[in-house]
């Protein structure tokens, strides 16, 4: 994922990441990644492991991406996919 994201949410240290991609034959469709930050030996690093406390956090962020996907793709291109 070298391109720039699309759209970032984040609560604390917690984001949901959403990219723009283009298949082999030219569709374009989007993904989310979702990651946790944190600090070991005073260096940023991510995880994609969620401690307890971040579980309402997570949701929080992939509503948010959810709710972004759906309002920027063409209709129909987002029903069931979830």
């Amino acid at each position: 994922m070298a391109e720039k994201p699309e759209q970032k949410f984040n609560i604390g240290l917690v984001k949901a990441t959403v990219w723009k991609n283009v298949s082999k034959d030219g569709n374009e469709f989007k993904t989310v990644s979702l990651n946790r930050s944190y600090q070991k030996d005073g260096e940023w690093k991510n995880t994609n492991s969620l401690g307890v406390n971040d579980i309402d956090k997570a949701i929080q962020v992939l509503e948010q991406a959810r709710d972004f996907v759906n309002g920027s793709e063409p209709a129909g291109e987002a029903g069931g996919q979830y």
